[in-house]
């Protein structure tokens, strides 16, 4: 393939990354103004709270997935970028920042499990 083709689809790479973000944060968004606005604490009854925590955790497990994938499929493409021909440096800057990926997708799951306990330890605390 050519260095345009490959760096089309990484564009296009990026776009999903982002995008699939975007579902998880407005679900987080609502969970925050519910709970700094107290209509979300311990004090709530306990169908309310699972059902919270279950949302922030399915929100989360598709995020990761979707994130994870796109990951996978960028990082196969840096590979197929560096058996490119005539490489500008734009594409070198994508190989060299390939690494990257993996330690934003280790970074996000991180934070993912920390935002659902976090919620949580608050919704359960006595």
């Amino acid at each position: 393939m050519r260095e345009k083709d490959l760096l089309q689809i990484w564009n296009g790479q990026r776009s999903q990354r982002i995008n699939s973000q975007l579902g998880p944060t407005i679900l987080l968004a609502v969970v925050l103004i519910l709970v700094a606005t107290g209509k979300l604490n311990y004090k709530s009854p306990l169908d309310i709270k699972a059902f919270a925590i279950g949302l922030v955790a399915a929100g989360g497990v598709f995020s990761v997935t979707a994130m994870l994938a796109s990951i996978r499929d960028s990082r196969a493409l840096t590979r197929a970028m560096r058996e490119a021909s005539d490489i500008s440096q734009l594409g070198l800057s994508v190989v060299k920042n390939s690494g990257n990926l993996l330690f934003t997708g280790f970074l996000y799951i991180a934070l993912s499990l920390f935002n659902l306990t976090v919620l949580a330890i608050y919704l359960f605390k006595k």
